[in-house]
């Protein structure tokens, strides 16, 4: 029997502002997404966080602001890959409205 993969989620171009803490050394970054899904982002950012870290995100967009738990899963010299990890739903609903404004 094949496992079935699931979909990825849809990526948007989106440009929100995001301080990444590092929940183990307490390093803190910030910069801007360029592309974001409900399962993770692309953080735009000269110092990185290592790869492996887990990570805190605080996002500020449209006059509003988000908390998401994530890791970082890929790290290159323009900043790095962060997957969320035990989104809610109303984190979820946050990002969702940010995704599909019609207004980006």
């Amino acid at each position: 029997m094949t496992e079935s993969k699931k979909p990825r989620p849809a990526r948007h171009s989106l440009r929100i502002a995001v301080q990444a803490v590092d929940s183990l050394t307490g390093r803190s970054i910030t910069g801007h997404t360029s592309n974001v899904s409900l399962a993770g982002c692309y953080i735009e950012s000269k110092q990185p966080l290592d790869l492996k870290s887990s990570v805190r995100l605080q996002f500020s967009h449209m006059g509003s602001k988000a908390t998401v738990f994530g890791d970082v899963v890929r790290v290159d010299a323009g900043g790095m890959a962060v997957r969320f990890r035990g989104t809610t739903q109303d984190q979820l609903a946050e990002l969702k409205k940010w995704l599909f404004a019609g207004n980006r």
